[in-house]
């Protein structure tokens, strides 16, 4: 796995969903421990899993967590995280 290139899908990834999603949105997907997975082609020709999902932090805040993995023919190696973290406000902490 490149992990300048699995960075660069973690961040692709995260500028999306903060563009789009709603913090009740984020909350009932927590709440629902539910998880997004997505299969990518990435720039270098290889194949990485995306895994999408919500943990609650401290207080009224969400921590939105990307999880990016190589895919070498039904072996899975190391996975690069990124999060966000909202706030109930819809704002977000850097």
């Amino acid at each position: 796995m490149d992990e300048q290139i699995a960075a660069e899908i973690a961040d692709e990834y995260l500028t999306r969903w903060r563009r789009l999603a709603l913090y009740a949105e984020l909350a009932v997907m927590e709440e629902n421990e539910d998880k997004d997975w997505e299969n990518v082609v990435g720039r270098d020709g290889n194949e990485y899993e995306v895994l999408n999902y919500v943990l609650r932090d401290a207080g009224e805040r969400l921590r939105m967590v990307v999880a990016v993995s190589g895919r070498r023919r039904r072996a899975t190696t190391v996975t690069l995280t990124s999060e966000l973290i909202i706030r109930s406000d819809g704002t977000y902490v850097e």
